[in-house]
């Protein structure tokens, strides 16, 4: 069973997270053969929830499903990221990391969402964004906290699927 943990806010105009949680990292493959969605979503006593789906994946995977959850405390080294983001100047950072050109549904890309009591932040970022577009301290944590989970998911779906 998928969360959905995501909704519009017409008034901000952004999508905003369900108020139990407090950030949610979304990745996807983009138009690719495996078609991996997967999404963490951590909540305010820093539980999270793991959940990622891949196209036809049912005779590939240990659990012979093509959905996997995964719940738990939040690993240490995702709290200090998220920590340390929390604590630099995010509110710089700007909502979209990639080419104007460039359709983001052709691309695998990231989302952040940040659920504060009164304010939200909606961070998209195109895979293969350089590095070099990120300039200011908060943006170049952000760029390795996606690198970090970017390679977390990858090594859970590794993992997920049949030796």
């Amino acid at each position: 069973m998928w969360i959905y943990s995501r909704k519009f806010n017409e008034e901000k105009n952004i999508i905003t997270l369900d108020r139990h949680y407090i950030f949610s990292f979304m990745t996807s493959d983009g138009f690719c053969e495996r078609l991996l969605n997967a999404e963490l979503l951590i909540d305010h006593d820093f539980s999270y929830i793991f959940q990622m789906t891949a196209f036809q994946h049912e005779k590939m995977t240990k659990n012979r499903s093509d959905l996997f959850i995964e719940k738990g405390k939040v690993p240490d080294k995702i709290f200090m990221y998220l920590e340390n983001l929390l604590n630099s100047e995010y509110k710089d950072l700007r909502q979209n990391y990639y080419p104007a050109q460039l359709a983001v549904t052709d691309s695998g890309n990231q989302t952040f969402i940040l659920n504060f009591d009164t304010e939200f932040l909606n961070v998209n970022i195109i895979n293969g964004y350089p590095k070099v577009c990120f300039e200011t301290k908060a943006e170049l944590l952000l760029f390795e906290f996606n690198e970090y989970l970017k390679n977390w998911v990858e090594t859970k779906y590794q993992d997920w699927l049949q030796v």
